[in-house]
């Protein structure tokens, strides 16, 4: 049960502990269902998918919207996880335009992102990185940079979703990993930093939070207090250390509008260190164009990006509240192709499934031959479709497994990635 143990903790923090209907408790009818099938990706999809929300009861259909998008993301379907996303803000849908700052382009040099911040972290002793947890093309940003990271002397990579006290001592992760880890590109990240001898660090807050208060933000700013005394514990005892920091949305701010005080602030109270925030989650596309941002939009529209950029004005970063940089993605949803962020910067090679000759609804996984079998991550994962129907894959051996719609095997075959 610990695999499942810290996010249902946060949902209390969120929602005080009370009878729930069934969109409620959407993320733990998933997290059961994969516990008795932990590589079927197929299967909570299918179980919160068949839940009946009620449009009039807001905080319920959001949950559930919530754990679509975030079994979605698992699965690798990049158009629903929009989707389901999207659809927490139809309010905001129906009444709100596109709208263009053709102004930020035409006053804004724009730079790889990637360049940029590994530059910064040889100036840096203490980088961290947020990322919006349904999004997997910010794991697949960040692995290709985790060398250059290692290369400017960090050793520590500390990942806030981490679960297993032993994931040090593993070859690779697996279901116990932690939780969103199991999404693949999660998976290849973790690989990478395993391949480059980074030492991984669990700093979430286990502790939970009993105080009674009429302060919604309490238990929140608990938590962070508590991550933040586990990150300040490294610098404590490896005073010299460079620590790279990779946490969910706003545990890296700097600055808070409420009584929520981040991870990020009380990090710098405690070690009087001030960390370079870097934010991954605000500048990225929606499937609702009228939800982009309108510097995104900009972006996108006159600069036609192909990578992740941050803007600069006068060599300085532009950057949104309580951060130091943000970074501008590019629009990755192609109708009829995979989205590109899943080549990971190309490093990943190109597989055609269409040799196989496979059916609409039939589920395609690939996973590392030397992993055992029962509690693995995919390297990559399909469900067949009328669109393109390929795998992204690093160089090496890998079982290809062909499932039915409800995910029981079919057949299995070994291929050589070169």
């Amino acid at each position: 049960m610990k695999h499942i143990s810290l996010f249902l903790l946060f949902l209390l923090f969120l929602h005080p502990l009370k009878a729930q209907n069934a969109a409620q408790n959407s993320f733990k009818t998933a997290m059961d269902t994969m516990l008795k099938h932990p590589e079927n990706y197929l299967a909570p999809v299918k179980a919160i998918s068949g839940i009946k929300t009620d449009s009039t009861d807001f905080n319920s259909l959001n949950t559930w919207l919530q754990a679509m998008m975030t079994y979605y993301s698992f699965l690798g379907d990049y158009q629903q996880v929009l989707f389901y996303s999207d659809n927490r803000f139809k309010d905001q849908i129906n009444t709100q335009k596109v709208e263009y700052d053709t102004t930020f382009v035409k006053e804004h040099t724009f730079v790889n992102a990637d360049a940029y911040i590994t530059w910064q972290a040889s100036r840096q002793q203490v980088i961290m990185i947020n990322e919006a947890h349904h999004l997997p093309f910010h794991r697949a940003f960040v692995l290709p940079m985790l060398e250059q990271f290692y290369k400017a002397g960090y050793r520590y990579l500390a990942i806030e979703t981490l679960e297993d006290s032993l994931i040090n001592q593993k070859k690779y992760p697996d279901f116990s990993t932690g939780y969103y880890t199991n999404e693949p590109l999660f998976g290849e990240m973790i690989r990478e930093a395993m391949r480059l001898h980074f030492k991984l660090i669990n700093y979430e807050a286990t502790e939970p939070c009993n105080v009674k208060t009429n302060d919604p933000y309490y238990c929140s700013r608990f938590r962070d207090s508590i991550m933040a005394v586990k990150l300040a514990g490294i610098l404590k005892s490896d005073p010299k250390a460079k620590l790279l920091v990779y946490a969910g949305y706003d545990h890296i701010h700097e600055g808070s509008e409420t009584s929520w005080k981040k991870m990020a602030q009380f990090f710098k109270e405690f070690t009087g260190i001030d960390p370079y925030t870097v934010e991954l989650t605000r500048q990225v596309e929606h499937l609702y164009p009228q939800l982009n941002h309108k510097e995104f939009a900009a972006v996108n529209k006159f600069k036609h990006i192909t990578k992740p950029v941050i803007a600069l004005k006068d060599n300085t970063p532009w950057h949104g509240e309580f951060v130091d940089a943000t970074v501008i993605f590019p629009q990755y949803l192609v109708k009829g192709k995979r989205p590109s962020y899943n080549s990971i910067d190309g490093l990943r090679k190109f597989y055609s499934l269409d040799s196989l000759h496979l059916k609409i609804g039939q589920f395609v996984q690939a996973f590392y031959d030397n992993e055992k079998p029962g509690y693995r991550i995919p390297a990559d994962q399909l469900v067949i479709s009328d669109s393109e129907n390929c795998l992204y894959l690093f160089e090496g051996k890998y079982s290809l497994e062909i499932k039915n719609g409800e995910g029981a095997l079919i057949k299995k075959d070994i291929i050589n990635i070169k």
